[in-house]
C-alpha cells in the first residue's frame, strides 16, 4: 500500500496531483457559497447551492484524507536534506484535514439555512489558502522524484505458429 501511495506502482507520486484536485473542489465550495450569498446569477432559492456545497465540501474532505496519507507515506523517503521540508507538507496537509473537518461537520447543522454561515465559510478558506501553500510545496518536492525502473517480465514466450500438416 506505500508503494501505491508513494506512487512507485503508478510511476508518478500522486502527492501533489491529489492536492490539487483538492484545491478544485474547495474553490467549487468557495464558489457556491459566493453564489448562495449574494444570489448571483438570478437565484432565489438558495438552499440548493447550500446543500451542494456540504456535497462538495465533503468530498475535498476526502481527497485531503488522502493526500495527508501520501504526505506521511511519503515522508519517510525524504531525503535528508528535505526533512523538514516533508514534514512542513506533512502538517500542512493534517491542518487543512482538520479545517475541512469543522467546515463540514458545522455546514452538517445548517443545510436548511438561505446561505452558510461566515464560520464555515471562513474556515473553508483558510483551509483553501492553506491547501494553495501545500499543493506548490507537495509540487516541488516529489514531481521530480525518480524511481529505479522496473525489470519487465515477459507474458508468455512467443513461440512461431505451426504450420498445417498437408501444406
Amino acid at each position: 500500500m506505500k508503494e501505491v501511495l508513494e506512487g512507485r506502482r503508478l510511476g508518478f507520486a500522486p502527492r501533489s496531483h491529489l492536492a490539487f484536485a483538492a484545491i478544485g473542489l474547495a474553490f467549487g465550495v468557495t464558489l457556491l457559497d459566493f453564489i448562495a450569498w449574494f444570489a448571483w446569477g438570478g437565484v432565489r432559492e438558495t438552499n440548493a447551492l447550500v446543500v451542494a456545497a456540504q456535497w462538495l465540501a465533503l468530498a475535498a474532505f476526502l481527497v485531503i484524507g488522502l493526500t495527508a496519507l501520501t504526505a506521511v507515506a511519503e515522508f519517510g523517503d525524504a531525503p535528508a536534506e528535505e526533512r523538514s521540508l516533508a514534514r512542513i507538507d506533512q502538517i500542512a496537509a493534517i491542518a487543512a484535514l482538520v479545517l475541512y473537518a469543522v467546515t463540514v461537520v458545522w455546514r452538517s447543522t445548517e443545510l436548511s439555512a438561505a446561505a452558510p454561515s461566515p464560520v464555515p465559510f471562513l474556515v473553508g478558506i483558510a483551509g483553501l489558502i492553506l491547501l494553495v501553500a501545500d499543493a506548490a510545496l507537495a509540487a516541488n518536492l516529489y514531481s521530480a522524484r525518480e524511481w529505479e525502473e522496473l525489470e519487465e517480465e515477459p507474458v508468455r514466450e512467443h513461440r512461431p505458429r505451426r504450420r498445417a500438416a498437408g501444406r
